[in-house]
């Protein structure tokens, strides 16, 4: 009998341990796609383990430090195929210690935080683990530079990213 509990306890713990379980669907519409990053308590862990040292608890940054904000204004570089690559490729990303799966959903749960318009506008497309892992091991040579190009790109079709300042405190 012993045995018997000690195997159904066992077996119990595997099919509940989260390496074990099926990964949940992305929901196909944005207002849900919303509620379960907004809901997903791994990427909000996830995000203040990897993230939130340099971008804040609140995604305020620290203009001061050269530390731009994700407020209203991270959800501008997932409209742009090159800007969604340069979100995965930040170093602070790139070279986190989570997997492709972890950082997509970090990712998505930062622009449901901090620009849930990109989501409210029903355009918004997800990250994915296979599209984290196309671009995140091709290094940006230049982040400064390569935020630089973008906000360019941005601000011709009237968009304002926040401020950045390139690794320089206070302008």
């Amino acid at each position: 009998m012993k045995a018997y509990l000690f195997t159904a306890l066992v077996g119990a713990l595997f099919i509940l341990s989260p390496a074990t379980q099926a990964k949940r669907p992305i929901p196909a519409t944005n207002a849900e796609q919303l509620a379960y990053f907004l809901g997903n308590e791994g990427a909000y862990k996830d995000y203040m383990l990897q993230c939130a040292g340099c971008h804040r608890f609140d995604g305020k940054g620290a203009e001061n430090r050269g530390i731009p904000s994700f407020v209203d204004s991270i959800g501008l570089f997932t409209r742009l195929p090159e800007g969604r690559s340069y979100m995965i490729r930040v170093p602070g990303a790139a070279q986190s210690q989570i997997n492709n799966d972890e950082l997509a959903l970090v990712l998505n749960w930062i622009v449901a935080n901090y620009s849930p318009e990109e989501y409210q506008s029903g355009h918004y497309r997800p990250f994915t683990a296979a599209e984290v892992g196309a671009s995140r091991g091709h290094r940006l040579a230049d982040v400064a530079a390569e935020r630089a190009r973008l906000e360019q790109i941005m601000q011709e079709k009237g968009w304002q990213p926040a401020n950045y300042l390139y690794g320089r405190a206070g302008r």
